[in-house]
């Protein structure tokens, strides 16, 4: 998808729009003349909290109506929802979202953008915790062959406030990083509007030094995600998919056909 403008603006949905991180993304693509539309249980909330241009649509990711009417017409999604960490239902929000997405498409291709985390990949254990899930939501996004980005956060706010340069990782190897969330919110936009950041994977740390200006060099420079991997390209080796639950190797089974049954 590239940057268009007037009567071919971008219709973009927003899933979390109204989250810290999705609050700045779709107020910065209104700004750049595009038209957020974001989905959400509260509208009322939204309408308070987001541009007065931005479209509003009432409904739930567990409503498969309400996500079909969302992403009906959209040029692009747009994902940066998350579950309240220790409070949340991270099978349904976390990982969730991305099936009841890729299920309202109907197969219908978008460019879309996950916003994951860091520390994605050293997950794993007797019992799965928020990063299992948000793994095999990428996981997920990545096999369905739609033109996707995902970018991984590293820890918003801590001690970033005066880092001015935006610095792109991959590997998931940082145990820690701070970002500033406008930060994470602009690598989310111009991901979304720029073409060499298809199929891949990148981390997004602040950092001291100058403003990135370039883009499309930026996302040039980090190596694509290899065709048909489950995971990202530097990334350490994933869980077999038969250590992935049930469900998850059943939407694997419904969204990802060209994955040998054997697999999964």
């Amino acid at each position: 998808m590239t940057q268009r403008h007037g009567s071919n603006r971008n219709r973009i949905l927003i899933i979390g729009g109204t989250g810290s991180i999705g609050r700045l993304v779709t107020a910065r693509l209104a700004e750049l003349g595009h038209r957020p539309r974001v989905l959400t249980r509260d509208p009322d909330r939204a309408r308070r909290s987001l541009p007065v241009a931005v479209e509003v649509r009432a409904g739930k990711l567990a409503d498969p109506t309400a996500v079909r009417a969302a992403v009906h017409g959209v040029d692009a999604i747009v994902m940066t929802h998350g579950a309240p960490y220790g409070f949340g239902n991270y099978a349904a929000v976390d990982y969730g979202a991305v099936p009841a997405v890729l299920d309202a498409l109907g197969g219908h291709r978008v460019p879309v953008v996950l916003m994951s985390s860091i520390g994605v990949t050293a997950a794993g254990g007797p019992s799965r915790d928020v990063l299992d899930w948000k793994r095999s939501g990428e996981r997920l996004l990545r096999a369905s062959g739609m033109p996707y980005t995902i970018v991984r956060p590293g820890w918003f706010d801590d001690g970033s406030d005066t880092f001015q340069r935006v610095d792109l990782s991959q590997g998931d190897l940082r145990e820690y990083g701070p970002v500033r969330r406008d930060h994470v919110a602009e690598t989310i936009v111009q991901a979304l509007l720029t073409e060499s950041a298809r199929g891949r994977t990148v981390e997004v740390f602040s950092a001291d030094g100058p403003a990135l200006t370039d883009w499309p060099s930026a996302f040039r420079a980090a190596e694509p995600d290899r065709p048909g991997d489950l995971d990202g390209v530097r990334d350490r080796p994933g869980p077999p998919l038969a250590a992935e639950p049930e469900g998850v190797r059943a939407d694997l089974r419904r969204f990802a056909p060209t994955l040998p049954d054997t697999e999964i």
